[in-house]
């Protein structure tokens, strides 16, 4: 019973795709780039983990899935848009930040954290998807699907605080690092 969440799934999935190729391949993604170099993370790096860009200007994201034949309904239930209390129009719900997708143990997309790499972003440092039916933050260790095998293989996990950490600890030759999504 309840939303479909495979339907949810797909069109996070989708989303993650499109975030990873915007950071990629647009102009608006050769600053945040540039902000991701200058923090020490490689093109490499961001590949490994997919990291993602979602674009400044609203409803690119939407549109892309929309056109692709992911209905509002999943892309609302997924946290990937959101209702504006003023006008009840659904909006994108990340705008111009760099994502990094929350996966699950398989490597799924189930949610994002974001963190501005500009002043001018409206909003908190870092904005992490809503719960939904398919991403329960309690539930979650970020970085679980990259170190899953070597956590059983060792028996033992190294758990931090922030998203980056953990990853650059998997780059960088520590593969049971996991990191919690919040207190």
């Amino acid at each position: 019973k309840g939303p479909n969440k495979k339907k949810i799934r797909q069109a996070l999935s989708q989303a993650s795709r499109f975030y990873h190729y915007y950071l990629l391949h647009s102009e608006e993604g050769r600053d945040a780039l540039n902000y991701l170099y200058s923090r020490g993370i490689c093109l490499e790096f961001i590949k490994k983990f997919r990291l993602g860009l979602a674009p400044s200007k609203m409803g690119m994201m939407e549109k892309v899935l929309s056109q692709m034949g992911f209905e509002q309904e999943f892309l609302e239930l997924g946290g990937l848009l959101k209702r504006s209390q003023k006008t009840g129009r659904l909006n994108d719900f990340f705008t111009d930040r760099i994502l990094f997708p929350i996966l699950d143990p398989t490597g799924l997309a189930i949610g994002f954290s974001s963190r501005k790499f500009k002043e001018s972003t409206f909003g908190g440092k870092y904005v992490n998807s809503p719960e939904t039916p398919v991403f329960k933050k309690s539930r979650v260790l970020f970085g679980l699907h990259a170190a899953r095998r070597e956590i059983a293989k060792q028996r033992k996990v190294l758990i931090v605080e922030g998203q980056i950490d953990a990853l650059r600890l998997n780059f960088s030759g520590f593969p049971l690092a996991v990191a919690t999504q919040g207190t």
